[in-house]
């Protein structure tokens, strides 16, 4: 019918689309066509058309008018188009027996005094205990793979790495909260707030949004997922180089990988253990509220907080530390968010002004200013070391980003 498919091939061309069997032909010399209907795959193609799956590859690709290699094997066997269909890594394929549902624990306690019969001050305390985190992990690597000559090695032996969906993480919050409020009297308004927090979690990369939501699919959680993926009984292993053992207690290999003590319950994630990504040590927030004559109202709000934590990178060849060939740049040997990057400073100021038409028609003038203090607040750290190759690069924990300045705006709004 002259019908093209929508999707591109990887030269960007819309091939004609072609009927279910139409690969069929595409047989070794001498060999029976492929019976009607059949699933082809990388386990059978050889058996059904004469070629091995790579050969079987380049002609079906040959077939439909496009270059070798358009077509290739999914991580399940199946033939695909495009070899960046999947992470080469593979994906996960497993979710845990022992699958829980997240869950936290939490508890508040607060005490508020009333100072005059327009003014509180206020104290709070908060704990959470926030288990059952969902992540992803090797579920199959062998603690040996973290020695030197065994990278990659599965149990059992010989199977292929598995990614495993379930609740391997946990995390503990706690915070203590001290405010003074001023309701408006006399024409002003006062709320301000001071928060220290502690929080620490095994979640390397927090974020509100899951890897598993997003067009990465799980696969991508794993590239980012813990540093160490072994969970459970260590075992007793040597360092080829060095002769060293972990029959009395951990080591570090000649690869530079964490060797934990042999027959302890070892949880790898806990490698990554430390300030949450998603919490700042102190902040402090002031809100206020002026009411002058004329109708003119000034208001602001201040606030000082803590950096972002932030975690150092190894400058050259980052060890691969449980050996199964991903590597996340994080120095395990400073500690996961080890770092805290310049305090974060704002003033936001607003000047408002109305006036009244008669009793129907109200005329509002606003002018407004963000940051008027002009900080250079960062938004990204250089987590880094350098190398001494390149003597313009970046120093460590130098800010590379940082947010808009000083702004503003002038604002009209008529109510009739």
């Amino acid at each position: 019918m002259g019908l093209k498919c929508s999707a591109k091939f990887p030269n960007g061309t819309n091939q004609p689309l072609y009927g279910i069997d139409h690969l069929n032909s595409v047989v070794a010399p001498g060999h029976a066509p492929v019976p009607a209907n059949a699933v082809v795959n990388v386990n059978n193609v050889q058996a059904l058309t004469g070629f091995t799956s790579q050969q079987f590859a380049d002609a079906a690709s040959a077939a439909v008018g496009a270059a070798p290699g358009s077509f290739s094997y999914d991580p399940f066997g199946n033939l695909t188009i495009g070899s960046r269909a999947f992470p080469v890594s593979g994906i996960p394929i497993t979710v845990d027996a022992a699958f829980k549902t997240p869950y936290t624990n939490g508890f508040y306690a607060g005490l508020q005094r009333q100072l005059s019969s327009s003014a509180v001050i206020q104290l709070d305390y908060y704990h959470k205990s926030i288990d059952n985190i969902l992540g992803v992990r090797d579920t199959n690597l062998a603690f040996e793979a973290r020695i030197p000559g065994h990278a990659g090695e599965t149990v059992p032996p010989g199977s292929p790495l598995t990614f495993g969906y379930g609740p391997w993480l946990h995390g503990t919050y706690d915070a203590v909260s001290l405010g003074f409020t001023k309701r408006m009297s006399k024409s002003f308004t006062l709320d301000t707030n001071y928060t220290w927090t502690h929080e620490t979690d095994n979640a390397l990369n927090s974020n509100f949004v899951s890897d598993l939501q997003t067009n990465f699919g799980a696969a991508f959680a794993a590239t980012t997922g813990p540093t160490d993926s072994f969970v459970g009984m260590t075992t007793l292993v040597t360092d080829p180089v060095t002769g060293q053992t972990n029959a009395s207690g951990p080591f570090a290999a000649s690869n530079g990988n964490p060797v934990p003590k042999a027959g302890i319950f070892y949880n790898g994630p806990n490698l990554d253990k430390g300030p949450s990504d998603l919490a700042l040590n102190h902040t402090f927030l002031l809100y206020s509220l002026v009411q002058f004559p004329w109708k003119v109202d000034f208001s602001g709000i201040f606030r000082a907080q803590s950096g972002f934590h932030y975690s150092a990178g190894f400058a050259v060849n980052p060890p691969d530390v449980d050996g199964d060939g991903n590597f996340n740049g994080v120095d395990f040997l400073q500690g996961r968010n080890h770092f805290v990057a310049p305090a974060f400073v704002n003033f936001d100021m607003r000047i408002a002004k109305r006036i009244n038409f008669g009793e129907r028609v109200r005329f509002h003038a606003y002018l407004e200013f963000f940051n008027l203090l002009n900080r250079a607040n960062p938004a990204a750290v250089n987590g880094l070391p350098p190398t001494g190759t390149n003597p313009t690069a970046p120093k460590f924990a130098q800010v590379l980003q940082v947010l808009p300045g000083r702004e503003g705006q002038v604002g009209v709004r008529i109510e009739f």
